[in-house]
């Protein structure tokens, strides 16, 4: 091909590219908008979330267990293949402070809409991820029987959930 026709095929494919660039397309939102100011149509509590569960992937593979992703919507977010067998993992992340004591975080375990609990009875453990401080608690279903917990990182703290602190113990028992 010549120099005029490598230009004729560049001109084709730069109008090509024009006539479905000015083609209206039905998004939700404005997607130039979005790319110039670097906007994300999720939220910032997604956003933690998703990065909870990127850490936990990451912390199971350090630990030669294999986390498995549902296909399909599921009430928990992982199953976990470990020395213990197969375990449902629901994975919960907070960077909330408890109010009067500022040293505790509180994480949400459930929705309270109607009075249904959100956190399914199928699940075996529920992970929850402290932004903040960087901090893994996994904690048993069955033992947490309230809509939110309250954690306490502090060395001395009489928690009952202090034991469960980035403790994986749950997975080889």
């Amino acid at each position: 091909m010549g120099t005029d026709a490598l230009e004729i095929e560049y001109d084709w494919h730069l109008s090509l590219a024009k006539l479905y660039d000015t083609i209206d397309l039905e998004v939700p939102w404005d997607w130039r908008k979005q790319h110039v100011q670097n906007y994300m149509p999720s939220s910032n509590a997604q956003r933690i979330g998703a990065i909870a569960e990127s850490k936990f992937t990451t912390a199971c593979l350090e630990r030669n267990f294999e986390p498995h992703l549902p296909t399909t919507p599921m009430p928990w977010d992982f199953i976990v293949t470990c020395p213990r067998g197969m375990l449902k993992v629901q994975i919960k992340a907070t960077s909330t402070r408890a109010t009067p004591a500022k040293n505790c975080y509180s994480c949400l375990t459930s929705v309270g809409c109607k009075g249904k609990d959100y956190m399914s009875d199928d699940i075996d453990v529920v992970g929850i991820y402290v932004s903040p401080i960087d901090t893994w608690w996994m904690i048993p279903r069955e033992l947490i029987t309230s809509k939110s917990v309250k954690l306490n990182p502090a060395p001395d703290s009489t928690s009952k959930y202090k034991k469960y602190q980035e403790n994986w113990s749950v997975y080889y028992e």
